[in-house]
């Protein structure tokens, strides 16, 4: 049975990093997932089941056990106080089982039961054969992301860049693969150190260089820090407990460090694009002194609801595993800040792993988590100070590794997602087993051992039936999402449904198959799928939406207008809630004139140039007879676009109402009538004066700028007519009108290839314009110059 355990140790190292495919499930890491999930449930099945063959079972103790343990139990009271206090609510009941059920799960199997498989398999007889295989691992996945980075694929029909120039290898995610390697560094090294010849030295040397390699290939920064803290702590360790083999070895020691810079200041840029080198990158952090930069400002939103979380349930946090389920509803009141309002994201942690365990878990759990770290690392002191030769080196490496960990996930999330989690929990699980560890002997020869012992067997069991379901609905789901891009709808709707019932409360699938329903006119079905979304996670704005609109095609007006109530609460970003929205407000405004101005001004605070917005905020003014904000609406309205004429003419009826006259207004009426009359005599000196005071009273005005470059043209200042056509396009990008007089400006200063393109553009919106035709042909007809 050890064969077997060892064997099964061995794949789950070694098999779940390697193995992913880009056209099975829509996550491509997600059978990673699974495998390493399963299998270390089934370890420990048979590790049950040898139990009662020999009854009893020989259970290995540590000093992390209870802090361990304890952190379990916490986390389990938090989700179950959550689950409580949601009972009364219609989704986030179901919500709160779901998501919490997911994280107790994967602490449980992809933390402890990991931890707990290094300790009790793992012993002086089979420990370096175990590590060199996560080296080996570790080394092939590394060499396939260089490649990767430099455009070569060797096994897929294209290379896989998902993240850009980043490197993903077989990890689907350069977070993920960062991370891993971070932890491994350390062992490479005090392998390194203390090789017995130079070729194993090489080899050593060969896989710590290939390692730097890919992980300056990820451009993960906060992998970047976790290897220089995972590093000094292993050199700093070494200098101060083994000192003597410091000064033995240092010549050794300065090759790596040497190798390490001439790596990290002349990697080469990507062959797959522009991408960043180290200095480049880190260089970009300079950008969020200056202005919002995106991956330090999101990461501030993301803290910033966090801590809300805290101060909001400081004694048990928002409940484990509930994190994601519950950001969407703090995210929308820090999206009114400046500083957020471009970064609005659907966060699943908290990027910063102190905040992540006191979001979910409070004081209670925070404190608890604190005290299993002090434990780890006093004990990791104890075993460095106490133990001697290739073991103290091994714990001074190992604890690197969790520093490195550590501090990566101080900025990133992959202590939480199953191959760098696994791999974290298995060195912890090593350093503890390098110290003495004690097996407390459980008999279970009675009925009642061996019913208990039976019934976590059948518990495992469920579980590896469930990953297979899971799996299995994956496989479903991503072939109806193709279905559904393809608007092959039954193919999709069949996939779906059979996705549905392998995993109920899964809200990708859900909210496809409600999507479908939907598009087929099924809207009672359409609707049922939206609540199971809902149940699943209610923390997505677009099934809010996408509910209200299949509410008010039912007629049910009321209902559809909480739920887009609820979509714009929580992404107050979105236009599209605002139009669908301030429709309904509009059609009643008896009832719902009140509410609309608060929406309408709401929806301004994020898009002070929409137009519409202004227009329909000046007429439900009126409609509450509040003139003067009215007025201030529909000026706003008309200084935006000029040629609104819809604005222009509230804008009259407000000021007629008001007894009050506007001589800009009127003047620039004028204006227009003037330059039209000259455009129609050809009296082009007096059009262009006109018309130049004209664009400087309207500047917003698409027709302003169009007249003043047809003028331009006409009088043969191209370059002043082709600046006044880019302007009319940044009004209308479409507008072949415009286009095809810019393209004549091309034609005449003789850029035949821009004219060429820009006809064809022309063509492309309208393929019977005739003129285009006509021009297109001239060019391609011109005789080719060298």
């Amino acid at each position: 049975m050890k064969r077997l355990f060892s064997f099964l140790i061995l794949f789950l190292l070694v098999v779940p990093p390697l193995i992913f495919f880009t056209d099975l499930t829509r996550n491509p890491y997600y059978f990673q997932i699974v495998l390493v999930n399963a299998g270390t449930v089934i370890l420990w099945m048979l590790w049950l089941y040898n139990g009662i063959a020999n009854k009893k079972l020989a259970c290995p103790t540590t000093p992390l056990d209870i802090p361990m343990w304890s952190f379990l139990a916490v986390a389990t009271l938090s989700w179950a106080v959550m689950f409580v206090i949601n009972l009364p609510h219609p989704y986030m009941k179901y919500g709160v089982y779901n998501e919490g059920l997911k994280r107790w799960l994967f602490l449980l199997v992809n933390s402890i039961l990991v931890y707990y498989m290094a300790v009790n398999f793992i012993d002086d007889s089979n420990r370096r054969r175990m590590i060199l295989a996560v080296l080996w691992t570790g080394f092939i996945a590394s060499v396939y992301g260089i490649l990767q980075y430099f455009g070569i694929e060797l096994i897929w029909p294209h290379v896989l860049n998902p993240y850009g120039t980043r490197s993903v290898s077989t990890f689907g995610n350069p977070n993920f693969l960062s991370p891993y390697l971070v932890m491994l560094f350390p062992l490479l090294f005090v392998y390194y150190i203390q090789a017995a010849n130079a070729a194993k030295r090489f080899f050593y040397l060969l896989f710590f260089g290939v390692y730097l390699g890919v992980l300056i290939c990820t451009l993960t920064r906060s992998s970047w820090l976790g290897f220089a803290s995972s590093m000094a702590v292993t050199i700093g360790a070494i200098a101060i407990f083994e000192r003597q083999l410091l000064i033995t070895r240092w010549k050794h020691i300065v090759i790596p460090i040497a190798v390490s810079l001439l790596i990290v200041f002349f990697w080469p840029k990507s062959g797959t694009g522009g991408g960043s080198v180290v200095m480049d990158r880190i260089a970009e952090t300079a950008i969020a002194k200056k202005t919002y930069y995106g991956s330090w400002h999101q990461r501030r939103l993301i803290w910033s609801c966090a801590w809300h979380m805290v101060m909001e349930y400081p004694a048990l946090g928002r409940g484990w595993g509930c994190f994601e389920l519950f950001y969407p509803s703090y995210q929308g009141r820090h999206l009114f800040m400046e500083a957020y309002v471009s970064f609005r994201t659907h966060a699943n942690n908290a990027h910063n792993e102190m905040l992540e365990i006191w979001s979910q878990t409070g004081i209670a759990g925070f404190g608890v988590y604190l005290w299993l770290l002090f434990t780890l690392f006093s004990y990791a002191l104890f075993l460095v100070k106490n133990l001697t030769g290739e073991k103290k080196l091994l714990a001074i490496a190992l604890t690197a590794s969790v520093v490195g960990m550590l501090t990566d996930n101080l900025l990133n999330v992959s202590l939480h997602f199953a191959i760098p989690a696994f791999l974290y929990w298995w060195n912890i699980g090593l350093l503890a087993g390098l110290g003495v560890v004690e097996k407390k002997t459980i008999n279970i020869g009675s009925t009642a051992a061996r019913g208990a012992v039976i019934v976590l067997i059948i518990f495992g069991g469920a579980l590896v039936v469930r990953y297979a379901a899971n799996f299995a609905g994956e496989i479903h789901y991503f072939s109806g999402f193709k279905h559904s891009k393809r608007d092959n709808l039954p193919a999709a709707t069949a996939e779906l449904e059979a996705a549905h019932r392998l995993q109920r409360l899964e809200v990708n699938n859900n909210y496809e198959l409600a999507n479908a329903y939907a598009r087929t006119q099924n809207r009672e079905k359409a609707l049922e799928m939206y609540k199971e979304s809902l149940r699943a996670n209610a923390g997505y704005d677009e099934i809010y939406f996408n509910l209200a609109t299949v509410l008010a095609q039912s007629g049910k007006i009321t209902d559809a207008t909480i739920e887009y109530t609820r979509s714009i609460y929580i992404n107050p970003l979105s236009p599209e809630s605002y139009n669908a929205l301030g429709s309904i407000f509009l059609q009643s405004p008896e009832l719902y004139a009140r509410a609309g101005v608060e929406l309408f001004k709401q929806c301004l605070h994020f898009f002070p140039r929409n137009k519409e917005i202004w227009n329909n905020l000046g007429y439900l003014y009126t409609r509450l007879d509040r003139n003067e904000e009215a007025l201030d609406a529909y000026k706003k309205a008309y200084e935006i676009d000029p040629d609104f004429e819809l604005a222009k003419k509230n804008l009259k009826i407000t000021l007629a109402r008001l007894g009050r006259n506007d001589g800009a207004l009127n003047e620039i009426e004028n204006l227009f009538r003037a330059v039209e009359a000259d455009i129609v005599s050809k009296n082009w000196q007096a059009a262009l004066s006109r018309c130049e005071k004209l664009v400087s009273l309207a500047p917003g005005s698409f027709k302003a700028h169009f007249y003043l470059g047809n003028i331009y043209f006409t009088l043969g200042r191209t370059a002043d007519a082709f600046n006044e056509y880019k302007t009319a396009l940044s009004f209308d990008p479409k507008n072949t009108s415009v286009m095809v007089n810019m393209g004549l400006v091309y034609y005449e200063t003789k850029q035949y290839e821009a004219a060429r393109q820009v006809f064809q553009q022309v063509l492309g919106i309208t393929p019977d314009n005739a003129f285009a035709k006509d021009k297109l042909q001239q060019i391609n007809a011109m005789p080719v110059t060298k």
